[in-house]
Order: C-alpha cells, then structure tokens, then sequence
C-alpha cells in the first residue's frame, strides 16, 4: 500500500499545507508509508520530481520541496513497498517527457508469478519497454498506460477521454492476466497521472477522495486520504474516474464505460 496525492489548481494555491502541515497531511501519513517519497510538479511547462528514500516525515527535503512548489499540477507519493526494494528508481511519480504517474496498490501475484510480469511486458511498445529502470509493477503500468495513451493520440494532445480510455484499458489487461485466478490478495489499481495540462485518476481496490474549490483561488484535489479541515471530500467510487483539464469543470463517472 501507498499513499497519493494530486492537484490542479490555481498557482497561488498552498501545496504546502496538505503535503506537510494540514491535518492528516501526506508527511504525517508517511509513518505508515514510510519507504521513501517524491514530489512531481511543474516550472515554465517542464516537469520537475524530487525523490527520497528517507520516510517523508524524517525528512526534511521533503518539506523543503513542498515549500518550493509552485504549480498548477502538483503529484505527490509516500511508499510502502510491496514489489521492488527501496531504491529511486522505484520511487514514485515516475516521468516520461512531460507525464507524470503515481499508483497506489499492487498488481496481484506479480512478484511471485513470473507469467504475470511477462504477460505486462508483452504489451508494452518496444522503445517504452526498453525505458524501464526500477522492478515494481507500478513502474510498468505507466509504460503500459502510456503504450494505451499513445495508441490512441498524440501524447502532447491526447484529450481527458483519451486518458480515461487508456486507464480503462490498463485496469481491464491487470484484472484479465492477473486476476484470472482466485487470490487472497487481488489487483488494487489506484492510478494518478498528468501531463501538466490535465490531472486524472482512478480507483480500482484502494480508497480515493477528491475535493473542488471554486473562486480565484480554485483548486481540484485528489488524495488516497482526506486531508485538512475545511474542505467538502467525496469518495470516488469503485472503479471509478475522476479528472479535469483545467481546474474548473471536473469529469467524473465509471471509470469502465460501454
């Protein structure tokens, strides 16, 4: 299990406060999540991720980029590992150009069934496959996603119902290669991805809460935890899918759709 964090707001936005301060904030969840952290966001449109593999409330690089953060679309992730050691490569948001990616969950028997991790690997794009640094399965839903995305559109274009689709696709190949069988412990799929311009999410086996502010100062939040008072949370539901393009109108609804 994990802990995420995502939001597209606007730039006057604190993104301090939920990542360090504010009441049940992604730091203070990191005593249960405690095998490193990162926080993605962006400068003049490029991506920036800071790492670390220090629990985030022992550490204060993680404070002093949530200080530093200044952006539209903050991603932000604690760890508990449960497929890879603790190591950067394995830390998320995972990058690639301009998108961003966190999961929070586990593919099901990935790491004790060879045949689940080859049958992932298959359906990735060669040149994507070949990008792979770290050994967990999150890191492999990006590519995976990403491969979906491609498939569809233009990576720089691709559109709100773009993602969702490739999310779709992504949830739907894990429940069909990996949970093909019974298990006691079966495929939890919380994904969080953004390009800068969008932010989206999915819940598939794992709480996932999101929260909307209108005004000058809008903001659109989606955590794996409620975070701060103040603020009106809802719960995702099961399989469901929530986004937005730009901070206003937010898309949400089945995740899976006919």
């Amino acid at each position: 299990m994990c802990r995420l964090f995502g939001q597209h707001a606007h730039p006057g936005f604190d993104s301090c406060a939920p990542l360090c301060t504010a009441e049940n904030a992604l730091r203070f969840q990191s005593h249960r999540h405690p095998h490193g952290w990162g926080i993605g966001w962006y400068v003049d449109g490029a991506p920036r991720v800071r790492r670390g593999l220090l629990p985030a409330h022992e550490d204060e690089a993680f404070a002093a980029a949530g200080r530093e953060v200044r952006s539209r679309i903050v991603v932000a992730h604690v760890r508990d590992a449960s497929v890879g050691p603790v190591r950067h490569e394995n830390t998320h948001p995972f990058l690639h150009d301009r998108w961003l990616f966190a999961h929070n969950g586990t593919v099901a028997r990935y790491h004790e069934e060879r045949a689940v991790r080859a049958a992932i690997a298959a359906e990735l794009d060669p040149d994507l496959r070949a990008r792979i640094r770290g050994d967990t399965d999150s890191e492999r839903l990006f590519y995976l996603f990403l491969t979906r995305l491609r498939a569809r559109a233009d990576l720089p274009a691709a559109s709100l119902e773009d993602v969702r689709r490739a999310l779709q696709d992504v949830v739907a190949l894990v429940l069909r290669v990996a949970d093909d069988v019974p298990s006691p412990r079966p495929s939890s799929l919380n994904l969080l991805v953004t390009d800068g311009r969008l932010l989206a999410a999915t819940r598939h086996g794992r709480t996932l809460h999101f929260t909307a502010a209108a005004g000058p100062y809008r903001a659109f939040v989606v955590a794996s935890e409620r975070i701060g008072r103040g603020h009106r949370w809802e719960e995702v539901p099961e399989d469901g899918f929530v986004g937005t393009e730009d901070g206003d109108r937010i898309v949400r609804g089945a995740l899976r759709t006919a």
